[in-house]
């Protein structure tokens, strides 16, 4: 989940702001045919998902237009629709810092809160979809990212960042990378990943309420300072510089790396019976300064365009996206994280997904990462100065001077 989104922030000019919230409905009361548009779907199951609705309701079919894998070209896509007031996407599959967004500048559609935003759905994922007191997203699926470690070779999963290092010997004694990586190149990801060190070490990027920037500070130094360490000491290979989510699981997938951090969805691809590493993996919460780390919260707020034809359909379609039956395939078909706090405990889906006790706890204590209307603008910020201090450029020390400077200029 969901990651990044480097784009035309010039574009969103304030004039956007003044857009509708709601589009207008066709003679057909807002019931027909929709069309739903998602990142590339890595698991391969959305088709199988949607397939039930489409059985449910024959004369209001849902179209799946897949998308790139990366958030970048997917907002781009969303942004440049949604500025020419383009009727393309009805139900978009909005990473969870696009809502704020998208609503400010009128280009979501407002949704029932007792629809989508129940007493069983994450209080976290509902505050990621609601935007001054209203919602206008349907939380799908949240996210936490964990930490896969070869549970053949290490004896006790590290806690802290400490323990981590000391297990690199591990590595070495088996000709190994330590660690795989996260996700470093200059992209949401990297946003993800610089978040989950500063967070883990006690730093902050702006106020709880976005109006204040928060990063220059002791804490947010130590946590990129320890990202910086991790390539200075050959504990992750220069390669993952360049690394987006899909090419850090290939590291890890290929069993020459003792660690990874990445989201759940990689547990299919690792417990297949073809994989290297079947059998030889488990996952836990990420480790931290002086114990279990934060992870950035992730995950997918299902939005309807304020310029959809047919919102009734849309909204209805978002509602069922959310129900108990098509969040049990999310979790047991998917392997994705559900929105709904009742199937953490529930037995059947524990046996075919393992990790969930481990991702509920890793979800709990989860942050999000900055919410702002002006998101795209702060992400860029982050994402700059993080790359050019892991590229070696600049120091820590003028990463974040710098960072906090342009994120004084994000968020006017």
């Amino acid at each position: 989940m969901s990651a990044a989104f480097a784009l035309a922030a010039a574009s969103l000019v304030a004039g956007a702001m003044a857009g509708c919230s709601s589009g207008t409905a066709s003679s057909n009361n807002g019931v027909g045919p929709i069309t739903f548009a998602s990142g590339k779907d890595l698991t391969g199951a959305m088709p199988q998902l949607l397939a039930q609705w489409n059985k449910l309701h024959p004369d209001q079919k849902v179209t799946f237009i897949e998308l790139s894998a990366s958030p970048d070209d997917q907002r781009n896509s969303f942004v440049q629709d949604l500025q020419a007031k383009s009727d393309k996407y009805d139900v978009m599959w909005d990473d969870v810092v696009w809502t704020s967004e998208f609503a400010a500048h009128g280009w979501l559609a407002e949704l029932d809160k007792s629809k989508v935003g129940g007493s069983d759905v994450l209080p976290a994922a509902v505050d990621t979809a609601t935007y001054n007191g209203k919602m206008y997203g349907a939380p799908f699926m949240t996210n936490a990212q964990l930490l896969y470690y070869r549970s053949d070779l290490v004896p006790e999963p590290p806690k802290t960042w400490d323990e981590m290092q000391a297990d690199c010997a591990i590595a070495t004694a088996h000709k190994m990378t330590c660690y795989a990586g996260g996700q470093f190149a200059q992209y949401e990801g990297l946003t993800v990943n610089v978040a989950q060190a500063i967070n883990s070490a006690g730093g902050s990027f702006l106020s709880s309420d976005g109006k204040t920037v928060t990063v220059d500070s002791p804490q947010a130094r130590a946590g990129l300072q320890h990202l910086v360490d991790l390539f200075k000491k050959g504990d992750v290979k220069p390669a993952a510089i360049t690394y987006q989510e899909q090419q850090s699981a290939d590291a890890f997938l290929s069993g020459n790396s003792l660690f990874l951090t990445n989201w759940p969805y990689v547990y299919t691809a690792a417990s297949d019976k073809t994989s290297k590493i079947a059998g030889k993996f488990q996952m836990t919460t990420l480790p931290g300064q002086s114990g279990t780390g934060v992870s950035s919260l992730g995950g997918i707020d299902l939005g309807v365009s304020a310029y959809s034809k047919h919102q009734k359909t849309a909204k209805d379609f978002v509602a069922w996206m959310q129900s108990p039956s098509s969040q049990k395939i999310l979790v047991s078909v998917m392997n994705q994280a559900s929105v709904l706090q009742s199937l953490y405990s529930d037995p059947a889906l524990v046996k075919v997904s393992p990790y969930l006790p481990e991702l509920k706890a890793s979800l709990l204590g989860a942050n999000a990462r900055p919410k702002t209307p002006n998101y795209n603008a702060v992400t860029l910020a982050i994402q700059k100065n993080a790359y050019a201090a892991l590229q070696g450029k600049v120091t820590v020390d003028q990463a974040i001077t710098q960072m906090a400077a342009d994120l004084k200029q994000a968020i006017q």
